[in-house]
């Protein structure tokens, strides 16, 4: 007889470890109520669950995202029921007004009532917030208080500074050779140094940077012309390539700005997309100048030098003095230079809707629904101004309030489609939320009544186990009684 290894001791001990931890394992199962505890347990369902579970998460904040997008909505639509029960009282009041057996003083006392309506209802745009995000201001574009066919949009990073703001009023100078004719009637030349007027922005602050890119597309600057009302505006956009496009009398050249690493590049990418800094072959000039971008007007903003001066006179006749007759006129209306691109007011619709807010309503990046939040105040309904004093004026009035009713109605119309299409969103986002726990559920919760099986056979083969270590022992003590 062998005796010199217990091999059944051994083997017993063994299994009882093996059993040990089965049992162990599932202990944790059942106290954790997942069959997939470490990746050990299944790599393959550990990956499959985690992604599950991304989406799961993501699912149910998306449904939470859409909740906050019918308040918002909520809100508006609110705010424009009432400033549509004020513009029914406009209404109302001009129809008053119309009538011929009222006085003077009756009209009067009618408009100052449709006076105070108009500035709630602005009042009304302005303070309407969700979470301090104004949403009846649409993309928060302005009017240009000196003319009001012009609407800007966007502006330009504080790291962007503006020389000149409203006017063109710095000065810029170049240096040009004129031809004349002196009092002998021979050709001569005469080099100037002329100042024009001007607006810079200064890019040095510009590298390149990714985050610096996307800070300036979609804003950009404007000016326009000094003698007639060609507008020209400059718009960063994505891509490299430039192109344009037509408001009314303003032209938007679109420059495509990525892949630019420097004040210089960023510059001559302008120039480039902009007829070499000379947009439609006007007065309005652009060129580069140590990393800013000078605006200028081409025209001289000083009078006509004196000729040449030949033996003791002022005689000759000039010929290239080229615009030297007109002085810049920067007015209210013309010579304007400001941060942001102009359009026409006849778009003011369309930027009515321009400002978005995404409704993240999946899981995934750009699984957004689009908000275009409206945009109310008297300007843009066209009752910025109702005079009620007179028959005439109370009858434009009404066909102006009609149309500004017609509008709220329509903005109201499309908060309800809004609020319609998230209620959907959130019961779809539900179901598939359900569904993929379901899913997730099957591949890692464990199967407490099966572990509950195991975990009763694991302790019987435990207890077996053991008993057969002891066995073993004792049949090792039997072999020693023979040496005695």
């Amino acid at each position: 007889m062998v005796i010199k290894h217990n091999l059944s001791a051994q083997n017993a001990n063994r299994m009882f470890g093996q059993t040990t931890k089965a049992k162990a394992k599932n202990m944790e199962k059942l106290a954790s109520g997942y069959k997939i505890n470490r990746a050990a347990d299944d790599a393959a369902g550990l990956f499959i669950s985690e992604k599950m579970r991304r989406q799961i998460r993501g699912l149910s904040q998306a449904s939470a995202n859409c909740q906050e997008g019918i308040s918002l909505v909520q809100i508006a639509d609110g705010a424009m029921e009432e400033v549509q029960d004020m513009l029914h009282r406009g209404n109302e009041l001009c129809v008053k007004a119309a009538n011929g057996t009222l006085t003077v003083e009756d009209r009067n006392s009618i408009q100052m009532e449709i006076k105070q309506l108009l500035q709630e209802i602005n009042k009304i745009g302005e303070r309407t917030t969700y979470n301090e995000i104004p949403i009846l201001q649409g993309t928060g574009f302005q009017f240009v208080e000196d003319d009001p066919s012009i609407i800007v949009v966007g502006g330009l990073p504080d790291w962007v500074p503006v020389g000149s703001k409203n006017n063109l009023r710095e000065e810029y100078t170049t240096q040009e050779t004129y031809k004349y004719t002196d009092v002998n009637g021979n050709p001569a030349t005469a080099v100037y140094n002329i100042t024009h007027d001007a607006a810079t922005i200064d890019f040095n602050q510009f590298h390149g940077s990714e985050s610096q890119i996307k800070e300036l597309i979609g804003n950009g600057f404007y000016s326009t012309c000094c003698t007639c009302t060609n507008h020209y505006s400059i718009k960063f956009t994505e891509g490299t390539s430039s192109s344009i496009e037509v408001s009314g009398n303003h032209f938007i050249y679109n420059i495509g700005i990525e892949g630019t690493k420097d004040a210089s590049e960023l510059i001559q990418r302008i120039l480039q997309g902009t007829d070499n800094g000379n947009p439609r072959g006007h007065f309005t000039k652009m060129v580069e100048d140590n990393g800013k971008l000078v605006v200028y007007d081409d025209r001289c903003n000083s009078a006509r030098p004196a000729l040449p001066v030949g033996n003791g006179t002022t005689m000759g006749s000039w010929d290239g003095w080229k615009n030297a007759q007109f002085w810049i006129r920067a007015h209210d209306v013309y010579g304007r230079f400001g941060p942001g691109v102009a359009y026409s007011i006849d778009d003011v619709q369309d930027f009515a809707r321009s400002q978005n807010v995404h409704i993240q309503a999946g899981s995934e990046s750009g699984q957004h629904i689009k908000i275009a939040l409206p945009y109310i105040s008297t300007p843009v309904m066209g009752i910025s101004y109702v005079d009620a004093r007179t028959q005439d004026g109370a009858s434009a009035g009404i066909i102006a309030f009609k149309e500004a009713i017609e509008y709220v109605s329509g903005e109201r119309s499309r908060m309800g489609a809004y609020q319609n299409r998230l209620e959907h969103t959130i019961n779809n986002l539900d179901n598939i939320v359900e569904n993929t726990q379901a899913s997730e559920s099957r591949i890692r919760d464990a199967d407490i009544a099966k572990q509950m099986v195991e975990n009763v056979i694991n302790q019987v083969l435990s207890q077996t186990g053991q008993a057969m270590i002891v066995q073993s022992n004792q049949n090792r003590d039997s072999i020693l009684s023979l040496l005695q």
